[in-house]
């Protein structure tokens, strides 16, 4: 238990030694105190210093608990619990809202009596932010959750919530909060903010590796920006794009975006025109014009010698050696190189250092100069080591102190629940001290009311012994006259008594000795026969005892083998059960593993350990996407949506099994399949259209079938062409594909009608003699340019 717990162990004490002392304090004196409680609590709401504002609240709780005021104590912990939060004190802060917790909600999380919902919010929302902030992002999870059961239309927490799923890396989870998030905002037109979502989801793609959902939510942004954004943010719009592109190894379209950035900051104040220079300088030189690559980046670097921006120059300076090292150009690179380690040392970047001795090492070797390049990479690899242990001890303490503080929270609530049991041992002090003094106090009326009982009967007694002191006296008188008269009369009689004794004495005399004789002849006759008796009686005891032994042993031996047999039984049953188990658990596996990713993909990554990326010169990607879907979905509850979206696309799943398509992935309320694919076939451009056409008949009979259904309508876009499909990372499988027909496929779905299904000419050209289709012209398509579309109109006979 570290020094906070127990910190706050003794402060549990201290409250069961002076809660006594308050049974004897008056109601006045007692509002009196809570009064107090209320004003220091304001004085410290106040204040503008964390450290007064921590003094003053500390002394209201410490009252508030001697008084037993649960108002004063909630108010006073969660105060403390803020400015703790605010001045980097975890675990005191989680304790300070635990307790809170703990008073307004007596009955747990899972009863509804709940004392103040208002307050109760504040504390599941602190506890939320504490645990975000400690990079906790389950824990933070669940409080934000319990925060939003008690206000579900509170979107600031809802959107801590879906950020804590985020980073927790539950991207369906998030998804589904912020989907709720971008219908409120977008309800009221609160682009900022809608952005702001995007860009969360972007970069949170981005950082996962999965750079082609990122690229999706910024061309999201992209439309926003262009019809509603500020020259400013057009400018980080377009940056952010190229980088999205470049992570895609597309650095023609990356360029094409750093260009309109760098137009874009012509005209405005732009900040940051050095990184826009810089990201042209390295797509240029990745799209084969190293030499005008250079030029910019020379540009982006005089910049940040005028703003004496040190660690950026050093790597600049050591990005700039890397380009002319792959132009050949050793000795411009080594120059810049040179520079980047003086730089990279005077700001102590550890990291940059490694990375410009490692260049270093490179370029020695290509000068021939073995000795400079292995001195170079042994500073490079002792710098690594350094790096690495640092990052190592860092992260130990980061998972210590967050280990600390999820132990500290089960701890916190053992010790507030004994508190809550020693306060109601207290209580129950109290009453039984009522219920004895009650007692005492009708012991002391009973024992009044007996000594005037004992009062009474004493003078009685003595009345009585009055009267029996003179009947006493009479009675003697007469009792002395009639002894007088009987002792003459006993004188004579004793005489006579004398005479006949002494006769008597003689015949008892001879008859006592006769009685002597008889009597030693029978006690020795007795003791003959009891001699027999015992003898007899030990023999059969010693008989019994000896066959009841033989007996006892018997029986031990029919149990111990009885219980041997059971237990082998036994054991072999458990090995029995825990081979049918691992049986089961390798058959529940295998089958998960086939729900995740395609038979073909499995079976690789069961022999091989993974999955090798394949390119398909032709094959068919299928969108659809519902019509209306962001007013539709409004007037549902996430759990209602989710069962309505989860309906739909199990429908959709059978009718891909159906026609041997295979399903990629849903994105938000978008479903995305793919023909011809992970095994190639012939069919795929039939097959895509024909399961289009019986989703949409899915759609209508269940409409008829089913009035209140909300999602009846939806677009429909298929494209024909190459992709690439595989298995990428080692955690959280999930099989995708990618190419510009993906793209392309998309587009035909946003710019198709609702009930409609948009084909693209080279689907066209597969399908048209098996399908009646309408010809819509060539639409404008971004970054396409004009496409022609068509219209499936039925199947021909």
């Amino acid at each position: 238990m570290n020094f906070s717990v127990r910190r706050f162990v003794l402060l549990l004490f201290a409250c069961l030694i002076l809660t006594p002392a308050l049974f004897a304090q008056g109601p006045e004196e007692l509002e009196h105190l809570t009064f107090e409680v209320d004003n220091l609590l304001s004085k410290a709401q106040a204040e503008g210093s964390d450290a007064r504002m921590y003094d003053l609240a500390n002394q209201s709780l410490a009252i508030a608990r001697d008084l037993r005021y649960d108002g004063g104590i909630v108010r006073a912990s969660i105060l403390l619990g803020q400015v703790c939060a605010r001045t980097n004190r975890p675990e005191e802060a989680l304790q300070h809202f635990l307790e809170a917790e703990k008073k307004l909600n007596p009955g747990g999380v899972s009863t509804p009596l709940v004392l103040n919902k208002q307050a109760l919010r504040e504390v599941y929302t602190g506890l939320g932010d504490l645990f975000f902030q400690e990079k906790l992002y389950k824990n933070a999870g669940r409080y934000y959750q319990l925060a939003l059961d008690l206000s579900p239309e509170d979107y600031t927490t809802m959107e801590k919530a879906a950020d804590a799923c985020l980073l927790n890396m539950q991207y369906d989870s998030a998804e589904v909060i912020y989907k709720v998030l971008i219908q409120h905002y977008k309800y009221n037109r609160t682009y900022p903010k809608l952005v702001k979502i995007y860009q969360k989801l972007a970069n949170a793609y981005g950082e996962y590796g999965e750079a082609g959902k990122g690229l999706f939510y910024y061309l999201r942004i992209e439309d926003i920006i262009e019809y509603n954004g500020y020259p400013e943010e057009r400018a980080v719009m377009y940056n952010n794009m190229g980088k999205q592109y470049a992570a895609l190894n597309d650095y023609a379209k990356a360029l094409e975006y750093f260009r309109k950035a760098e137009l874009q900051c012509e005209y405005i104040n732009c900040d940051y025109i050095e990184l826009v220079y810089a990201n042209i300088g390295i797509a240029l030189h990745n799209t084969g014009d190293s030499q005008q690559g250079v030029s910019y980046l020379l540009r982006a670097l005089q910049l940040l010698k005028e703003q004496k921006d040190l660690k950026s120059m050093a790597s600049l300076e050591h990005l700039i050696a890397g380009v002319y090292f792959n132009n050949q150009d050793v000795y411009n690179a080594l120059s810049h190189n040179n520079e980047a380690i003086r730089l990279a040392e005077e700001t102590k970047q550890n990291d940059v250092l490694a990375n410009c001795y490692r260049t270093s090492a490179d370029i020695y070797y290509q000068l021939y100069d073995f000795e400079k390049a292995f001195e170079a990479y042994q500073q490079h690899l002792l710098l690594n080591d350094s790096i690495r242990l640092q990052e190592q001890a860092r992260q130990q303490r980061i998972d210590q102190q967050r280990a600390m503080l999820t132990a500290a929270e089960g701890e916190i609530k053992y010790l507030i629940t004994l508190q809550d049991m020693k306060d109601l041992e207290l209580q129950q002090i109290r009453f039984e001290q009522d219920r004895l003094k009650l007692l005492n106090k009708n012991l002391e009326l009973e024992k009044k009311n007996r000594e005037d009982e004992v009062k009474l009967l004493q003078s009685q007694k003595e009345a009585d012994q009055a009267n029996l002191r003179e009947q006493t006296l009479r009675a003697l008188q007469a009792d002395q006259q009639l002894r007088l008269a009987a002792q003459q009369l006993d004188a004579e009689k004793q005489e006579r008594l004398i005479a006949s004794l002494r006769q008597q004495e003689q015949i008892d005399r001879a008859q006592r000795q006769a009685d002597s004789i008889r009597v030693r002849q029978l006690r020795k006759d007795q003791e003959f026969q009891q001699s027999k008796q015992d003898s007899f009686r030990r023999f059969v005891y010693t008989m019994g005892g000896l066959g009841m032994v033989i007996l006892i042993l018997l029986g031990l031996g029919w149990w111990l083998t009885r219980r041997s047999r059971q237990r082998l039984e036994l054991k072999n049953r458990k090995i029995e059960a825990q081979k049918a188990q691992i049986e089961e658990e390798r058959q529940k596996s295998d089958r998960l593993l086939l729900n995740i990713l395609p038979d073909e993909v499995a079976q690789e990554l069961r022999s091989h350990g993974y999955a090798t990326p394949r390119f398909y010169e032709a094959a068919t990607v299928l969108f659809t996407d519902f019509s209306n879907f962001t007013r539709l979905s409004e007037s549902l509850t996430p759990e209602e949506l989710i069962d309505e979206l989860n309906a739909c696309f199990l429908g959709f799943d059978e009718i891909c099994d159906k026609y041997g398509l295979e399903k990629i992935k849903t994105i938000g309320d978008a479903y995305m399949c793919a023909g011809g694919l992970p095994v190639p076939n012939d069919t795929h451009p039939e097959d895509a259209v024909n399961a289009a056409l019986e989703m949409l008949a899915w759609l209508r009979r269940r409409h008829e079938a089913e009035p209140d259904a909300v999602f009846n309508n939806m677009r429909i876009g298929i494209h024909t062409g190459p992709v690439i499909a595989g298995v990428i990372g080692k955690n959280k499988f999930a099989y995708d594909i990618w190419g510009d027909a993906v793209n392309l496929a998309s587009r035909l779905e946003e710019l198709g009608e609702p009930g409609r299904i948009n084909i693209s000419g080279a689907t066209y050209a597969v399908v048209k003699d098996r399908f009646n289709c309408s010809y819509r012209g060539k639409k404008e398509v971004h970054n396409k340019g004009l496409v022609d579309m068509y219209f499936i109109d039925e199947q021909q006979g």
